[in-house]
């Protein structure tokens, strides 16, 4: 009789583990603004732009669905800005002290790259010092607005994600020293990294 003859199951191979971006993020972020501020004052009207870096940090959380991903962030950021323009009879000092805001965002995802986009409300304090006939005033103004932008994402490993992102703000106007409406808008470039949960 014949031995019966061995039949060996083939080895299974193993597949990559397939990277989600679901999770919770905790991140730093660097970049320039562009600020342009709009006057409507008694000393005269007119814009000015006052232009500046940014460094602050972010905190999200992302739910993956299939290849769309659905998030929710919020980040703080200090800015260094301060510009001094002359009118007629006043100089006029302006500048903001931090840019933040809490956006939703979607995106789509091929394995380890994320494009996305992001909304929100927005929040910024602004500083103005005028100085006429030896006289100073000054002020602070907080201003709420609203956020748009985009930018992509990649995950260098499953917890280290790098991103670059561009954004533009809309503060609406605001009266500061009861005598000038100024009007801000803020276009944003940022590079970050952010630690995956």
């Amino acid at each position: 009789m014949a031995a019966d003859a061995i039949v060996q199951e083939p080895v299974p191979i193993a597949e990559a583990p397939v990277f989600t971006w679901t999770g919770g993020y905790v991140g730093i972020q660097g970049g320039y603004a562009w600020n342009e501020a709009e006057f409507d004052a008694v000393f005269g009207s007119g814009s000015r732009d006052f232009d500046g870096g940014l460094l602050g940090g972010f905190i999200g959380y992302n739910w993956q669905v299939g290849s769309f991903v659905f998030g929710v962030e919020g980040d703080i950021n200090a800015t260094w800005n301060d510009e001094t323009f002359a009118f007629p009879g006043v100089e006029v000092e302006v500048g903001t002290d931090y840019l933040a805001s809490i956006r939703g965002r979607v995106g789509y995802a091929w394995d380890r790259t994320l494009i996305f986009g992001t909304g929100g409300v927005a929040f910024t304090r602004a500083s103005v010092d005028a100085s006429a006939g030896g006289a100073t005033f000054s002020e602070d103004q907080s201003y709420t607005g609203w956020t748009v932008g985009g930018g992509a994402e990649y995950a260098f490993t499953d917890n280290l994600i790098g991103r670059l992102e561009y954004r533009y703000y809309d503060f609406g106007k605001e009266d500061i020293l009861g005598f000038s409406d100024v009007e801000l808008n803020t276009h944003t470039v940022t590079a970050g990294f952010s630690y995956k949960f």
